[in-house]
């Protein structure tokens, strides 16, 4: 595959048949309102899209790829078919449901540039459920590239959602693979072993939908197994000590049967930042 100058770059987003044609429309909209605008945006979708979203899709004004696989492939697959129609080297993630910034992909963008040992780039985030100008948390993730190796051992260190990624890196480690539930993370800790640098900003470059089926995905034995199997992958791959598997297992444990309203009141005491009053 011929990768293009790094001056550009193009957009990657996932998309299930089930997303809300209006939620999408939205996600899409701050895509062009962005200032620094993509050479192209690729949409890879798990499945066939209904007749709703592939009107969406057409009538809109961005540079458009729309890929489309078997469905029910998961996150993975999915990605890594949708970085294979990517020629830019550098490739900004967007989620079907989340809003980006007008300025988020200048910023990225430039910050890529200014600092070409960087394999992926993500952001703060801001959170709400109804309203956008009214985020309710704010979800940190650590600054610098020393303190997120360090926080990367116990927590996934970077918002998917809001990374831009400089892929021929992301492929030299094997890009996205299946690991239901742990896509990202799975990612992230296949760069640091493999001696890439990776960071975030402390800005808010994103608006990130949450609701109640967020936490409900991260709790109860299917969640746990999954999160299970990913750590046992970890140790096999050497990304952990087995030791260190052990460790995170036990302490995951307790958390994945708190009930949901108790597991949310304590992702949003010790993981999240209280926003300011304020509309963006």
């Amino acid at each position: 595959m011929n990768v293009s100058e790094p001056a550009g770059f193009d957009v990657l987003m996932p998309m299930a048949p089930w997303e809300d044609p209006v939620i999408v429309s939205q996600a899409l909209k701050s895509l062009e309102d962005q200032s620094l605008q993509p050479q192209r945006v690729v949409i890879s979708c798990d499945g066939s899209p209904p007749q709703p979203l592939r009107d969406l899709l057409a009538r809109s004004d961005l540079p458009m790829m729309v890929i489309e696989g078997p469905g029910r492939e998961g996150v993975g697959p999915v990605l890594a078919r949708g970085m294979d129609h990517c020629s830019s080297e550098l490739i900004v993630r967007a989620d079907a449901d989340d809003l980006s910034l007008p300025d988020r992909c200048r910023l990225q963008v430039q910050v890529m540039l200014q600092r070409p040992e960087v394999a992926a780039l993500s952001s703060w985030m801001d959170e709400f459920t109804g309203d956008s100008t009214r985020p309710i948390s704010i979800r940190t993730v650590p600054v610098g590239t020393d303190a997120l190796r360090r926080f990367s051992r116990w927590r996934n260190p970077m918002n998917h959602p809001a990374v831009i990624l400089r892929q021929s890196m992301v492929r030299h480690v094997g890009g996205y693979r299946a690991c239901p539930g742990f896509e990202d993370y799975d990612l992230w800790l296949r760069l640091i072993h493999a001696g890439y640098c990776l960071d975030n900003l402390s800005d808010s470059l994103v608006k990130a939908r949450v609701g109640p089926q967020h936490t409900a995905r991260r709790n109860g034995w299917r969640y746990l197994k999954a999160e299970l199997r990913f750590l046992m992958q970890c140790g096999q791959d050497g990304l952990f000590s087995w030791p260190h598997v052990l460790t995170l297992a036990l302490l995951r444990l307790p958390i994945r049967f708190l009930p949901p309203r108790l597991q949310t009141a304590v992702m949003m005491k010790g993981l999240r930042q209280t926003p300011p009053h304020q509309v963006f």
